[in-house]
């Protein structure tokens, strides 16, 4: 061992023994005392806005950003408000007085929210609304409330707060009477409790960079170049977090270690660099019924990791009913739901390399985009995906997606290819790679091996795989990608599962993908122990191509759900992609964009437990878009 190299790892060694025997001083600190205050706020709404849709009616209102999508039940306009406050705030009481309703009668029923879709290559069906008979055929006052809110602790432009989402329901229906009750106006009263002596996190680093120590030398030209540009950055290794901190599983001793590091370094990044079989990711469970259709999921995340207090600043768990089985979500089953909190108090991502030959790779990209990206004119391009993701429906929803995104990176020069013009092939892909591009804005159907999407109403299918990767010489000019689709960072893809996509198909840029990667998993080809061996998926394989690829990517770990019709999306992936997009304007770094789009579709829309988190950051967190 050279004596430099020595001089490092004994560097390393020291840095984890001083922040594991430092770590917990925050939580000594004597509990506050508290400030009675009021906040009081004023609320006017214009008259709805009745469009005949045929067969229904829809409503809308011009303060709305999104709608009540309880599928089969009314479509309403929803009005939200989002109030932070200091770090450890208690909201002791919320308000909200309408004025009194006006009632109108419709003409037609007011038009039922369709079921969450799987961007799944099996669905392609109709789009068939279902109405739930119980409430259209009852004069009960729908929703019930007209108002709710939700409370959490989580990050707001760099600050730990407590955040107070309220949702209001100027428009209630009455389904029997066909009669809706709008008000034009309305208070919101917040009684709260505001700490006396707010907790001041500390700034002694920026980065904590958690790592099996088998990976340490090839991480130290990352930790000097962030020092080199005031990221200040620690590095600790997953052994040492093991043998000090206690939990269930290693999962939690990670989050308890993260914890601690939050409250004694103040760090705005966690980057783990591991595969998940060299640094565990936390499963989740989620248990639905809409309607007919039953899905039992268990989904990776590692929002866990991120996502460390509640809204009372208690330690999150997300097993509140200590059975070891954690984020349970029961949506229309029985069953006791697990409190996860959702909002992330700390910036995460992961490179989920398993040797040190990947990882190198990774580490010489992020240090060539941050050092030479910022003078370099191809960054101002965006390149746009998308076609028909569900033929037989009005509108090529792919291709709309791409066009509010393009309206959003207005100052990006657009390439847009689409299937409805025939721009979009693997080549042209490669093609608008290599002119080079800031991002990718890719919406439709993906696989664990690639996406595809659809021409106009037909079946067959255009899309770009792993071997079409091959020929992407993009060299250094590298885009951050947001894959509005399924699978794409299924970080526990098996050799088995890879065998299932490729064995029955020939591949080309047009095959036509009969069944799905979930129902060829039932039947493996193999049971010897290299079948179970993970194997790099789609997302991963762009961010760790060397010379070429991406410089992260962001995407599901599973099936992505999605709420959409003609009008627009509602919700699910596409809604959480045009968050990350608009967040480009106000964050720097890929983990801060990606978390203010986590916490708008929360606050805004609604609390989506499956797709908030499902999708994940492979690649630096801290990664400065543009470059410095």
């Amino acid at each position: 061992m050279g004596v430099s190299r020595l001089k490092r790892l004994i560097s390393i060694l020291i840095i984890g023994i001083l922040i594991l025997s430092g770590l917990g001083a925050a939580s000594t600190i004597n509990e506050n005392t508290f400030n009675l205050k009021t906040e009081k706020k004023q609320l006017i709404f214009s008259k709805p806005d009745i469009k005949d849709e045929g067969e229904y009616i829809t409503l809308n209102l011009k303060e709305a950003m999104t709608f009540l999508l309880d599928s089969g039940k009314p479509l309403l306009p929803v009005v939200s408000q989002v109030f932070t406050y200091t770090f450890k705030t208690k909201i002791t009481n919320v308000e909200v007085i309408f004025s009194k309703p006006k009632t109108l009668v419709l003409s037609k029923e007011i038009k039922p929210a369709s079921e969450p879709i799987i961007l799944d290559i099996e669905l392609q069906k109709t789009n068939k609304i279902e109405k739930n008979i119980n409430i259209y055929e009852s004069e009960e006052i729908y929703p019930s409330n007209t108002f709710s809110y939700l409370v959490g602790a989580g990050l707001a432009n760099d600050e730990h707060v407590i955040y107070l989402a309220i949702k209001c329901y100027p428009i209630r229906y009455s389904p029997a009477k066909n009669t809706i009750y709008y008000s034009e106006n309305a208070e919101i009263i917040i009684s709260y409790e505001e700490p006396a002596n707010p907790i001041i996190f500390s700034e002694d680093y920026d980065l904590v960079i958690i790592s099996p120590s088998e990976f340490s030398e090839e991480i130290q030209p990352l930790i000097e170049h962030k020092n080199s540009f005031g990221v200040n950055t620690l590095l600790v290794t997953t052994e040492s977090i093991y043998s000090q901190y206690s939990g269930f599983d290693e999962v939690e001793k990670i989050k308890y270690f993260i914890k601690d590091s939050l409250e004694t370094y103040g760090n705005e990044y966690v980057l783990l660099i591991g595969g998940v079989e060299k640094l565990p990711i936390r499963t989740t469970w989620f248990f639905q019924r809409h309607h007919d259709h039953y899905w039992n999921e268990s989904i990776l995340t590692d929002l866990y990791y991120a996502d460390i207090y509640d809204e009372y600043t208690n330690f999150c768990s997300w097993d509140s009913n200590n059975n070891n089985l954690y984020g349970e979500i029961y949506y229309n089953v029985p069953g006791v739901n697990d409190t996860v909190d959702l909002y992330a108090d700390v910036n995460i991502g992961r490179i989920p390399c398993v040797n040190n030959k990947d990882l190198r790779n990774v580490v010489n990209k992020i240090i060539r985009y941050e050092t030479y990206t910022n003078s370099e004119n191809w960054f101002n391009n965006i390149i746009l995906i998308g076609g028909d993701t569900f033929p037989g429906w009005n509108g090529y929803e792919g291709e709309q997606k791409n066009k509010v995104t393009e309206q959003i990176m207005s100052d990006f020069i657009p390439t847009r290819l689409w299937t409805s013009d025939g721009t979009f092939s693997a080549r042209a892909f490669n093609k608008a790679l290599a002119k080079g591009a800031g991002f990718v804005d890719y919406s439709g159907h993906g696989y664990e091996i690639g996406i595809s999407t659809h021409p106009p109403n037909s079946n067959r299918w255009i899309g770009y795989y792993f071997f079409n990767l091959f020929f992407a010489s993009n060299g250094y000019k590298l885009p951050v990608i947001f894959f509005d689709a399924c699978l794409t960072e299924k970080l526990d893809f098996t050799f088995s599962e890879f065998l299932n996509y490729i064995l029955p198909f020939n591949f080309n840029q047009d095959s036509s993908l009969k069944t799905s990667g979930i129902s060829n998993f039932q039947k493996p080809w193999t049971t010897s122990s290299i079948s179970e061996k993970q194997i790099p998926v789609f997302g991963w394989s762009f961010v760790k191509k060397k010379h070429g690829g991406a410089i992260a990517t962001i995407g599901a770990t599973r099936e992505a759900f999605t709420h959409v019709d003609e009008t627009g999306v509602y919700g699910g992936a596409g809604y959480l992609s045009i968050k990350f997009f608009n967040a480009h304007w106000t964050c720097e770094t890929v983990g801060k964009m990606l978390t203010k789009a986590q916490n708008d579709y929360i606050n805004l829309a609604w609390k989506d437990y499956f797709t908030i988190e499902e999708f994940i950051i492979v690649g630096d967190p801290s990664l400065k878009v543009g470059g410095y």
